[in-house]
């Protein structure tokens, strides 16, 4: 029987695919790691780890060795993410069923992240020691990774044993607020906060295989945030906006079928419906300012502090300084401390949606219907050159769901 996805198993378990369109009645509440409870973190632990006695860990590095090439540098690239993520959640779920899988909010810890809690031994380890580079505490310390072959988890961070200061929340939140679509928003995500943690971590998180290390997940939850941060940012403008191209120059559209997957994009742009079964533990509080149109302001311009900027840089930095390990969202904060900051022109052209003091929460209210879209596109085609890794067992009993092996193949 010919697959077009070695998930038909498991999105018929978890209502995934081009058919189920209802609001979920329940979505996996994705919260900060450092934010979850010493008992939540030990049950994510446990989870974890049974994934990884299964195989999981294994089948999912190879899914994404195998569509590597055609899921990154275009605009397939958040959407399949966003897919590839929920598989990975729903997996947990079988196992657990109150999983939902942790972000890292690296922004927080952009000055110096080798201090962050997260990579320590309490979370996802730190760096890689001796010739192999083996990560010896944490979460997957003493783990035996099998994809490609049998190795020890790997990092090496990017300045010996320390990690260069990243993207600072304010350059992020810069880049969110002037986006205006997805083939703006996608390349601005995907070459800075993305690229540089992949980059910082090193070891198995600079290969195709980088779903290897848990830091992949932490990571690229906290891009899919950022995504859906965005597409709040301004519901009319940014919630359906898909446009792009794929890696052959080809159109992308809402009814772009995602490699290695039947299903459209448009079925990834809503969590909490079509099978996006989750929510980000910041959504509902996301306030953002835009220019109001048709409204008059009533809220005449507050009195700035002043302030001496010399000699300022092209890009505002160095406002948001010492934030590691703040326990709050970090773009509540970037806000906060620009809009009482910088002056109204800098405000305009680097946050534009935090200009002109004009105050608009979004809500789910906010968020319009999705569009008519034209034809669906054929799909776009994937590698097949590789073949299935080896699997724990011919089947596995997952929550009482015995998963027969023959579902998995070759992307």
């Amino acid at each position: 029987m010919k697959l077009t996805t070695a998930f038909v198993a498991l999105a018929a378990l978890a209502g995934i695919g081009a058919e189920a369109q209802a609001v979920c009645s329940s979505n996996a509440a994705r919260k900060e790691i450092r934010s979850l409870s010493p008992a939540e973190w030990s049950s994510t632990a446990n989870t974890l780890k049974r994934m990884q006695d299964y195989g999981w860990f294994q089948w999912f590095a190879y899914v994404h060795t195998a569509n590597f090439n055609v899921i990154h540098n275009c605009e397939i690239f958040l959407p399949w993410h966003r897919r590839f993520l929920k598989d990975f959640e729903n997996v947990g779920r079988q196992f657990t069923p109150t999983f939902a899988l942790p972000y890292w909010d690296e922004v927080r810890d952009y000055a110096n992240p080798a201090a962050s809690t997260v990579l320590t031994t309490a979370y996802a380890g730190s760096n890689g020691v001796g010739s192999n580079r083996c990560v010896q505490n944490g979460l997957q310390n003493g783990w035996t990774m099998t994809y490609p072959s049998n190795h020890c988890l790997r990092r090496q961070y990017n300045n010996g044993n320390t990690i260069n200061p990243m993207y600072s929340p304010e350059y992020i939140q810069s880049l969110l607020s002037r986006s205006k679509n997805m083939a703006q928003l996608r390349p601005a995500i995907e070459f800075s906060i993305h690229g540089a943690v992949h980059l910082a971590l090193g070891g198995d998180m600079v290969q195709n295989y980088s779903p290897n290390d848990f830091a992949f997940w932490l990571h690229h939850a906290n891009i899919d945030r950022l995504w859906f941060v965005w597409q709040m940012q301004d519901p009319n403008q940014n919630f359906w906006s898909a446009t792009g191209v794929d890696t052959a120059g080809k159109a992308v559209g809402l009814n772009t079928a995602l490699p290695y997957y039947s299903d459209p994009i448009t079925n990834m742009m809503y969590p909490g419906r079509n099978g996006m079964c989750f929510s980000y533990d910041n959504f509902g509080t996301v306030t953002q300012k835009k220019r109001s149109l048709t409204e008059e302001n009533t809220q005449k311009c507050r009195q700035r502090p002043v302030v001496t900027l010399p000699q300022l840089p092209d890009l505002v930095e160095g406002v948001f300084d010492d934030v590691n390990n703040v326990l709050a969202d970090s773009e509540s904060v970037i806000k906060e401390t620009i809009t009482n900051l910088l002056p109204e022109p800098m405000l305009n052209k680097w946050f534009p949606t935090l200009a002109n003091n004009n105050t608009v929460t979004y809500t789910a209210e906010d968020i319009p219907e999705a569009p008519v879209v034209a034809e669906v596109p054929e799909d776009i085609n994937t590698h097949s050159n590789l073949s299935a890794p080896s699997l724990p067992s011919e089947s596995f009993d997952i929550a009482g769901e015995v998963v027969d092996s023959s579902y998995y193949s070759s992307p």
